[in-house]
C-alpha cells in the first residue's frame, strides 16, 4: 500500500489509488471481495481529505458489507493512514440520501458543539428544582459550573464569582442574580458568601462540591436515626439505610413537612449522624455516609446541557420555561420515547415549585391540536415567534371540563435548534459540503479552515427518512444520564471524554456510574461498525454454551455481601429471575471500582435497575467465558482481532465469541484484566454444574 496516507493531499494521490491498493491488500482476505468491484467502485476524497469515501455497487449485500467487509476494510485502511477515516456509501439516490445525513449532521455538530457540555444531575432537577425554584436552580447551576472548572480534591471551592460571569450560565440578568444571592433560603445548602465585593473585585464564595442530600430525604432518614438509634450501632443503621435507598428516594419534595429552620442552615447527613452518635466518627461509619450520600444523589447520573443553549437559547428563554425543558429532558425513558403525558397541571407544579397559574401558561405556549401534533416535524431552526414551541408540543387528549383535569401529552425535542445567528452559516455549509462530496472536488479553504474534522456524533434531530439500502442509523442518545463525566471539580466525579456508544443509551438508575458523558449525538463513525450480535442469531451461533447463576455458588457469593442467612434465599430467588442482568451489574461494578459490587448488584436487581448495552452483552456469555475472556492479554486480543489466531488452536472457540463481540463490549472486556473478577470467579464456581 502507499507510504504515509495522512500526507497523500501534498503528493497528489488519486482517491482511487489509494482505494485500490486498498482493495488488491484485502483480496488477500478470506473476504471474497467480487472482481467487478475494480471496475464497478469509485472514490474520492472528501473536501477536507479527512475521509476516503467510497461508492460501491447498489445491490451489494448489505449484513456481508457491515459485518465482514468494513471492519477488516478499516483495519487495513488505518495502518497506513492513521488520522483518515473510511467511508462507504452506495450509488443511486439511497447513496444521496445517506450523504444528505451525514453532511447535514457534521454541520450541525460543527456549529452546536455538543461535546462542549454541563452536566446537571438528575437528582438536581428532581429533587432540588422543587424545593429551590426555577430562578435558584439556575443560579445553583450556574455557581457549580464556574466553581469547579478546575479539578479540585477539596470537598468545597473558595472563589470570587461575580454576577456577570453567572449571567452566562443562567436565564437571569446580573441584576436578577444579583438579587437572588442576597436572598437566605435553600441556596446556602450549596454556596455561602465568605466575603463583600468591591469596586471591581467580585464577592467570594465558598461553593461545596458535593450535591447535599435534599431535605426531605433528610428529614426522613433523621426519623429512622431517632427511632433506631438507641438500639443499635451508627453502622448497623446507615447499612440498613443503604437497603433502602429506593424508598429514601420514592420520598417526593412536598410530602414531609419541612421544619422552617430548614432553609437557614445547610444541613448533611454527617451532621444527623453526629447528632446521635456524638464525638469521633471511625472510617468504617464515614465510608458508610459517603456511599450512602452517592447511593441517594447520585452524582454521576446527569443530563448533559450543550454551551450552546446557555450562549444561545438562556437570554431567550425565561428561568421556569428552560427548567421545563430539561426537567423533561431528564424524564426521557426508553419505552416511552420522547413523549411524557401528564394530568391535570399539579405535577408541573411540584416539579418546577412554581406559582397555580404559571404550568397552564408554559403549557399553553406550545399547545397544538390534535391533528396537528401527529403530523408534527422539528424545524431545524430556531424560530422566534415559537419560543418555548422549539422543544416542546403538547397535545389536549380530552376538552376542558368544569372540575375536571386535562390530560395531556408532551413531546420533546432531543436537539438543539439552529440559532438565527448561524442560520445561513448551516445552510451554506450543507450546500457547499453536498456540493464537494458529490463531485470529489476540493473544498474551498474557508470550509477546511472552519471544520474540525469528521463529524463525532450524530443527532436524531438531522435525521431524515431513508430507504432500506442505506447504512442503518443509530438511535439518538436522548439526554444521556448515563453518566455524564463531570469536568467539573466534585472529587466524586471522575473527569474524562466522551465515550460513544454504539447501542442505545438509557437513564439508568445505576449506582458508582463512574463512565463517562454521553451528549445528545452517537457518533457517525461507531455507526460503521458492526451492529452488537444478536445471541439467538444463528449465524451467529457458537459452541460454548452461554450459561448464568448454575456456574456458581450463589450463597456463597452472596457471603462475600455480609447478608444475613435469612435474607439469602429472597435474594437467590430474585437473582435467578435475572441472571444476566445480575452478572451484568457484578462485571460493571468491578469495572468502576465499586467498594461493595455485590451488594450493589443485589440493589440494582432490587430495584429494577438496568445497565448499559455492553455489559449485557458480556454477561450473556456466562460467569465462565467471561472470566477465561478477561485472563487474555491485550496483545493477544489484539492479534485476534486482526485475524491472527493461527497458533491459538486450543482457543479456537474463545477466539470465535471474542471476535462477535462488540467494540464497546470488548473496550470494557480489556478494563476487566485489572479488577480481580476472575479470581471472583474462581473463589465462588461451582465444581460440577448438572446439566
Amino acid at each position: 500500500m502507499i507510504d504515509n496516507g495522512q500526507n497523500n493531499h501534498n503528493e497528489k494521490v488519486s482517491a482511487d489509488q489509494v482505494w485500490l491498493s486498498l482493495l488488491e491488500d484485502l483480496k488477500q482476505t478470506p473476504l471474497e471481495i467480487p472482481e467487478t468491484w475494480t471496475k464497478e467502485t469509485k472514490a474520492h476524497w472528501d473536501s477536507e481529505e479527512l475521509s476516503l469515501v467510497v461508492t460501491v455497487p447498489h445491490d451489494t449485500n448489505e449484513v456481508w458489507l457491515d459485518r465482514r467487509f468494513l471492519p477488516l476494510a478499516k483495519i487495513y485502511f488505518g495502518e497506513e493512514h492513521t488520522e483518515k477515516q473510511l467511508v462507504l456509501q452506495r450509488k443511486g439516490r439511497a447513496g444521496m440520501d445517506d450523504l444528505l445525513v451525514r453532511v447535514q449532521r457534521s454541520v450541525y455538530e460543527e456549529i452546536i458543539e455538543p461535546n462542549k457540555i454541563v452536566p446537571v444531575q438528575i437528582y438536581m432537577f428532581h429533587h432540588w428544582l422543587p424545593v429551590l425554584g426555577a430562578s435558584p436552580f439556575w443560579v445553583v447551576t450556574a455557581m457549580r459550573q464556574v466553581s469547579f472548572v478546575s479539578k479540585s480534591e477539596e470537598n468545597r471551592v473558595l472563589k470570587s464569582i461575580s454576577s456577570r460571569v453567572l449571567a452566562k450560565w443562567s436565564p437571569l440578568s446580573r441584576s436578577q442574580i444579583s438579587e437572588r444571592l442576597n436572598k437566605k433560603g435553600f441556596s446556602s445548602w450549596f454556596y455561602k458568601k465568605v466575603k463583600e465585593g468591591y469596586e471591581d473585585v467580585a464577592p467570594e464564595f465558598n461553593v461545596w462540591s458535593q450535591i447535599p442530600v435534599a431535605p426531605h430525604h433528610l428529614l426522613w432518614i433523621e426519623s429512622f436515626f431517632k427511632q433506631h438509634s438507641g438500639e443499635e450501632s451508627a453502622a448497623a443503621i446507615l447499612e440498613s439505610l443503604l437497603d433502602r435507598t429506593g424508598e429514601i428516594r420514592r420520598v417526593k419534595p412536598g410530602e414531609l413537612d419541612l421544619p422552617s429552620s430548614c432553609s437557614k442552615q445547610r444541613r448533611t447527613l454527617l451532621d444527623v449522624v453526629a447528632e446521635y452518635y456524638p464525638g469521633n466518627i471511625s472510617q468504617a461509619v464515614s465510608d458508610l455516609i459517603i456511599q450512602l450520600e452517592h447511593q441517594i444523589t447520585r452524582p454521576n447520573l446527569a443530563v448533559t446541557i450543550p454551551h450552546y443553549f446557555f450562549h444561545k437559547y438562556m437570554g431567550e428563554l425565561n428561568s421556569n420555561e428552560a427548567a421545563l425543558i430539561w426537567y423533561l429532558r431528564s424524564l426521557y425513558k426508553e419505552d416511552d420515547s420522547n413523549v411524557v403525558k401528564f394530568t391535570g397541571y399539579m405535577p408541573i407544579k411540584t416539579a418546577l415549585g412554581c406559582g397555580n397559574r404559571t404550568p397552564q401558561r408554559l403549557i399553553e405556549k406550545c399547545s397544538l391540536s390534535q391533528e396537528e401534533g401527529s403530523e408534527r416535524t422539528w424545524d431545524p431552526h430556531y424560530q422566534p415567534e415559537k419560543l418555548l414551541g422549539n422543544w416542546l408540543s403538547v397535545v389536549y387528549l380530552n376538552d376542558y371540563e368544569k372540575g375536571l383535569a386535562r390530560e395531556y401529552e408532551i413531546k420533546i425535542r432531543a436537539t438543539e435548534p439552529v440559532h438565527e445567528d448561524d442560520k445561513r452559516y448551516y445552510n451554506r455549509q450543507i450546500e457547499r459540503n453536498m456540493s464537494s462530496s458529490q463531485t470529489g472536488k476540493e473544498g474551498d479553504s474557508e470550509l477546511a479552515q472552519n471544520r474540525t474534522g469528521v463529524a463525532q456524533n450524530r443527532t436524531e434531530g438531522d435525521r431524515v427518512e431513508q430507504s432500506p439500502e442505506i447504512l442503518p442509523d443509530s438511535k439518538v442518545a436522548q439526554n444521556r444520564t448515563g453518566v455524564a463525566q463531570n469536568q467539573q471539580g466534585d472529587a466524586h466525579n471522575k473527569p474524562g471524554l466522551a465515550q460513544n456508544n454504539s447501542g442505545d443509551s438509557r437513564i439508568s438508575g445505576h449506582y458508582n456510574n463512574s463512565t463517562t458523558n454521553k451528549s445528545l449525538t452517537d457518533s457517525f463513525n461507531d455507526s460503521l461498525i458492526p451492529p452488537l450480535p444478536i445471541i439467538n442469531d444463528p449465524d451467529l451461533s457458537t459452541d460454548i454454551p452461554v450459561v448464568g447463576v448454575g456456574e456458581i455458588n450463589l450463597e456463597k457469593l452472596l457471603g462475600f455481601g455480609s447478608y444475613k442467612h435469612n435474607e439469602k434465599k429472597k435474594i437467590i430467588d430474585l437473582i435467578e429471575i435475572e441472571p444476566e442482568l445480575f452478572l451484568a451489574w457484578i462485571i460493571r461494578n468491578h469495572i468502576t471500582e465499586a467498594k461493595f459490587p455485590v451488594r450493589l448488584a443485589v440493589k440494582n436487581i432490587q430495584e429494577g435497575n438496568e445497565t448499559e448495552d455492553q455489559y449485557l452483552e458480556l454477561a450473556k456469555l456466562g460467569w465462565g467465558i467471561t472470566a477465561q475472556l478477561s485472563s487474555v492479554s491485550e496483545n493477544d486480543l489484539s492479534m485476534w482481532e486482526l485475524g491472527l489466531d493461527d497458533d491459538y488452536e486450543d482457543q479456537e472457540e474463545l477466539i470465535q465469541v471474542y471476535k462477535k463481540l462488540s467494540k464497546p463490549a470488548r473496550k470494557e472486556l480489556k478494563k476487566m484484566r485489572e479488577t480481580n473478577y476472575s479470581q471472583l470467579f474462581e473463589n465462588v464456581k461451582t465444581e460440577k454444574r448438572e446439566g
